[in-house]
């Protein structure tokens, strides 16, 4: 068995795109943490329109301790996951964590025609993810890996993180 991979960073960066192709270049499990929270029967919209980010947060961290007692598995995060230093913890302990990033206005472009984005509803959506993106920047920064997607495309992304975890290892 092997370590995890860690895919993280800000909405429309590429994580599950590019986490499912490098799960499936490197023969590892493939798992979305949304996509995991939203088989319970809701999507994250609802679940935020219903029961509040807080207790959207408490699910994740749920799924974090569960998926940090595994292995061999690319794991998407949410955008927010990271945001919990105990999460951080957890998934560092058992995986390698790379984070995706791009332009403000390269993630706009990814994302505007999407309404399933809760933390983007109101007001002015640039603003918007310029606003995340500062509230977020600490927590991206103590990251030590990353890559800018703002000018590649998924496979280009997926080489990368490969070339990046064969010569860190």
């Amino acid at each position: 068995m092997r370590e995890n991979i860690v895919i993280t960073g800000f909405m429309g960066s590429g994580k599950s795109i590019v986490a499912e192709k490098l799960a499936r270049k490197l023969g590892m499990e493939f798992i979305d943490m949304d996509q995991i929270i939203e088989k319970q029967g809701m999507s994250i919209s609802d679940i935020f329109a219903r029961y509040g980010e807080k207790y959207f947060r408490e699910q994740e961290n749920k799924l974090v301790k569960e998926l940090s007692q595994k292995e061999n598995m690319v794991i998407a995060t949410g955008g927010g996951t990271l945001l919990s230093a105990d999460n951080a913890k957890m998934l560092s302990e058992k995986g390698e964590i790379i984070c995706l990033y791009a332009d403000s206005k390269v993630l706009y472009n990814r994302v505007k025609r999407k309404d399933n984005r809760p933390l983007l509803r109101g007001g002015n959506l640039l603003d918007r993810i310029n606003q995340l993106i500062e509230e977020r920047k600490k927590i991206y920064d103590n990251i030590k890996l990353k890559i800018d997607t703002s000018d590649l495309n998924i496979q280009e992304v997926v080489d990368r993180i490969v070339d990046i975890l064969k010569n860190k290892g």
